[in-house]
């Protein structure tokens, strides 16, 4: 199925690392990620420009779920900038986003 992004700009990256590579092991190919939020009201996860069936209506819920169906999941990136351990992200709700950029557009 073919989804349309509501900004082009990625809302988060994201790796998937093996649970048995080292960061610096890029033999083992670590798979990247990519959140979007879409048109459709729903913040979902792309691998390599493909629709994944990870989605969430609110940030939190795309992550959450995210991270309990990949393993080794590690959030990298949000909003453009390097994600740092304890760090805390705002949840926020898809429908509210989109709202958002229509009132900017």
């Amino acid at each position: 199925m073919s989804y349309n992004h509501a900004d082009p700009e990625p809302i988060a990256e994201a790796e998937i690392l093996r649970p048995d590579a080292e960061e610096d092991d890029e033999v083992l190919g670590e798979r990247l990620l990519q959140l979007f939020l879409d048109t459709d009201g729903v913040f979902r996860w792309y691998e390599e420009d493909e629709a994944s069936e990870v989605s969430g209506a609110t940030l939190h819920g795309a992550l959450q779920q995210a991270e309990s169906l990949w393993d080794g999941f590690q959030l990298v990136e949000y909003g453009g900038e390097p994600v740092t351990p304890g760090g805390i992200l705002d949840d926020v709700y898809a429908a509210d986003a989109l709202e958002d950029l229509e009132d900017d557009g």
